[in-house]
């Protein structure tokens, strides 16, 4: 038997029993990229699932299921089959639920290994079920975790602002899920109210699954631990490979202005930030802001056009400014001061949307042989999957990149305008964004292929070695 679970009116949600129901298998043969992309030397890709309904977070289950959250929808669960009625991918529905948005997580529950952790967020909920790796359903109802996330204005908004509520799981040295972290982001493009950090908006917060006086209708939002705040939108949070720190990939703001000059085509940058996980309750509150509403990072000064009538923008790549009227508070100056306002570790081109970010561990590639996983070389790179803007001429984004990492930070400074590369793009992205992929969330293969969902164009496809 299958669930059915329905949101109800304050955030209850009641789960009925439906009946088994047999999956949709589409051969591999029959499918092809509505706009086909182009990889780079030694990499290829093909779709595996599409007609799908704005496919966005995902994940793998212990069984190699990929579970995928249909935004709005629900979340399905995909099944490789290779017998005689079908070669491809098997899709099953897992949850039928009309508020789920783009957050999806899976973990190990203790004392059951044939079981797992499924969470699943909404603007305004983190929810968790128990799940069947085996049967990729769903056992009982759903349990509130998190609550208490909707922004302002967005109740009855048909394309609410930053609803995504990005879930990750934070273990223990054993393994055992000690933390939920997640990511809020603001009201808006531009959100004043998230300067008050009493407010909630963009920010990033960690909720103990551990602690006995877990409060039984689940936690507010205010009651989670502040890890990062001024962190507009991060969609694509990782883990370090340590799991000392947090890394946030951000978006940043659209139509901005400086000291009332237009700078908006290329800037601000988008920013990759690096967030302690370290005895956060004793990190000072303003050492964990890292500068929105105000304060942005600068990818290009010399794009702006010169007017002898205003003033030059000519910051280099990487610097803070401000986007306040002259003498007012926070300046340029505030914000490049790091002990306001943290700085990013890497910066991107602007408007290229990061939604997702992702370690590429080889060692974890079973067989260490196969030929079908990104290559070895890039073991220890992250990964971003960029959704593209309308806000920048020509477009930007639509792309998956990866980004050299040596030891615990990227290869390249936080000056560099090179420290990340294509490995997957539309091709013109003068047709973007109608007619291109749209890259929104990663997972890696037990082989090291990676998996990546596109949402506008409701395809899963996946990027191998070249064979």
């Amino acid at each position: 038997m299958r669930s059915l679970s329905i949101a109800l009116l304050g955030g209850a949600v009641s789960t009925f029993a439906l009946p088994t129901t047999p999956g949709e298998c589409k051969p591999l043969s029959s499918l092809s990229f509505a706009y086909p992309p182009t990889t780079i030397k030694g990499l290829s890709a093909h779709v595996i699932f599409n007609n799908l309904t704005e496919p966005r977070g995902i994940r793998i289950d212990e069984q190699d299921n990929l579970l995928v959250i249909e935004r709005l929808k629900g979340m399905v669960a995909l099944t490789k089959r290779n017998d005689s009625t079908c070669v491809g991918w098997e899709k099953r529905l897992v949850i039928s639920q009309a508020d789920l948005e783009h957050g999806i997580e899976i973990g190990p529950i203790p004392g059951k290994k044939d079981k797992q952790y499924l969470y699943a967020s909404s603007q305004e909920t983190v929810y968790r079920w128990e799940y069947d790796p085996k049967n990729a359903a769903i056992v009982g109802n759903s349990t509130i975790l998190v609550y208490n996330m909707t922004n302002p204005g967005n109740f009855d908004d048909s394309n609410p602002n930053h609803v995504t509520r990005t879930l990750l799981l934070q273990p223990d040295s054993k393994g055992k899920s000690e933390y939920i972290i997640v990511s809020r982001g603001s009201a808006g493009n531009s959100d004043d109210g998230a300067a008050d950090v009493n407010t909630g908006r963009a920010q990033i917060r960690r909720f103990s699954l551990t602690k006995n006086d877990r409060p039984k209708q689940g936690y507010s939002w205010d009651q989670g631990t502040l890890l990062a705040w001024g962190a507009r939108n991060s969609v694509g949070i990782a883990l370090s490979k340590n799991q000392k720190d947090l890394w946030a990939i951000e978006n940043g703001s659209d139509n901005i202005r400086w000291r009332d000059v237009d700078i908006h085509n290329d800037n601000p940058a988008e920013e990759l930030n690096s967030i302690s996980l370290h005895e956060p309750d004793k990190i000072p509150i303003e050492r964990k802001f890292y500068g929105y509403p105000s304060c942005f990072s600068t990818w290009n000064s010399s794009s702006v056009p010169r007017n002898a009538s205003q003033p030059v923008f000519d910051l280099p790549t990487g610097a803070q400014f401000s986007i306040l009227p002259v003498g007012t508070q926070p300046d340029d100056a505030w914000c490049q001061n790091p002990k306001n306002n943290k700085p990013p570790r890497l910066v991107f081109q602007a408007h290229s949307a990061p939604l997702d970010f992702a370690f590429y561990d080889n060692s974890k590639c079973s067989p260490k042989e196969n030929n079908i996983g990104l290559p070895s070389k890039w073991d220890g790179d992250a990964f971003s999957s960029f959704h593209g803007s309308f806000n920048s001429e020509p477009p930007t984004g639509y792309s998956v990149v990866r980004i050299p990492w040596a030891g615990d930070a990227p290869r390249a400074s936080a000056k560099s305008t090179t420290g990340y590369e294509q490995i997957l793009y539309a091709p013109d992205k003068t047709k973007c964004s109608s007619q291109c992929i749209r890259p929104v969330a990663l997972a890696f293969g037990k082989q090291g292929q990676l998996y990546v969902t596109s949402d506008e164009t409701g395809e899963v496809f996946v990027i191998e070695s070249e064979k």
